[in-house]
């Protein structure tokens, strides 16, 4: 018997049919960034090493271990870490040790440490002598008072000086010096700037003008110039005659060449200074000669001289040229200072 063909059984057939799909491959993952981040992190600091390396490698010290010089003398202390490669540094203290002696140190022994680095010693001083502190560039009041409280007699000594009024330019004894109690001490304290009148000397010949200014403690600097002024005639002046200026300023006078100079020339003359009595200053202290020196208007070189006196140990033993003869304005004196040998 033929079978009959329906279209019901073919639709019904093919609403059950399954159809097998392939699935979508998964997108890709996204690289991460932090890894690129932290190599460039990386070569950033090589090169910034690197960098400090090749800059600071001349200047890297070798290092030493501190020695231990608790106990010693000073001198040997100073020696031994001198020979280390370190620098010294003092700190006096009372102690019931010896005067001299060492009773601590900083670093601690042992300690690692670059060389040319300071280690600080203390030690003990002699408790009948004291510590001259330093006042140098102090208000003279502050300088005193410093003084007095390490159990001195200061006194202050005023010279001329281009520092500011009362300001301590120098000490006697130095600072750091030890000295028995209630010894004398000396503070050179500028008086200020010493101004002068500036003569007046346009129409004056070349000498009598330049004499002139030098009795007055001025420097002159000449310049010749054209002019219908005699030849040799101060025709201008600067600063001007009756101005105020300091001692030692440099006054510039135009001096006449005549009709028909040429052009104009610059000559710096060196002055001599007027003949002035030199000060005795034999038998005084070192401070003192050197700030009455100074005040006449003389330069000062000091000469230690030795001596195993005490009394003599920073006075004026001689002094050349002598007290009591004439030199010029701006000579230098030399005076021989005894120092304990």
């Amino acid at each position: 018997m033929a079978r009959s063909w329906s279209p019901w059984r073919r639709r019904r057939g093919a609403e059950y049919r399954e159809e097998r799909v392939a699935a979508a491959p998964p997108p890709p993952r996204a690289r991460p960034f932090w890894p690129w981040l932290l190599l460039l992190l990386l070569l950033v600091l090589g090169a910034l090493g690197a960098s400090w390396y090749f800059t600071n490698r001349d200047e890297t010290v070798e290092a030493e271990k501190v020695p231990s010089v608790v106990g010693l003398q000073r001198a040997e202390a100073d020696q031994r870490l001198e020979d280390r490669g370190f620098e010294v540094e003092l700190k006096r203290v009372v102690s019931p040790k010896p005067a001299g002696t060492v009773v601590a140190q900083r670093p601690n022994p042992g300690t690692l440490y670059g060389k040319g680095g300071i280690v600080v010693l203390a030690v003990a001083r002699d408790p009948l002598k004291t510590e001259v502190p330093d006042v140098s560039g102090l208000p003279v009041a502050s300088a005193l008072a410093r003084l007095r409280a390490a159990d001195l007699r200061p006194r202050a000594q005023e010279v001329p000086s281009r520092e500011p009024k009362g300001i301590v330019l120098r000490q006697l004894p130095e600072a750091g010096t030890e000295v028995p109690k209630n010894s004398p001490a000396i503070v050179v304290v500028s008086s200020g700037p010493k101004l002068a009148d500036v003569p007046q000397v346009v129409g004056m010949t070349l000498g009598a003008a330049t004499s002139k200014l030098t009795q007055a403690g001025f420097r002159t600097r000449v310049a010749r110039v054209p002019s219908t002024e005699p030849e040799g005639t101060v025709v201008a002046q600067n600063p001007r005659g009756g101005a105020r200026a300091l001692r030692g300023t440099v006054v510039r006078i135009n001096v006449s060449m005549g009709q028909g100079g040429g052009t104009t020339t610059v000559v710096t003359t060196a002055t001599t200074g007027s003949q002035t009595a030199v000060p005795d200053t034999v038998g005084e202290d070192e401070a003192t000669a050197q700030a009455t020196l100074e005040g006449a208007g003389f330069r000062v070189q000091v000469v230690d001289r030795p001596t195993t006196d005490p009394n003599q140990d920073g006075i004026v033993a001689r002094q050349t040229p002598s007290g009591g003869s004439r030199a010029a304005s701006g000579t230098t004196v030399t005076i021989f200072v005894g120092r304990l040998s």
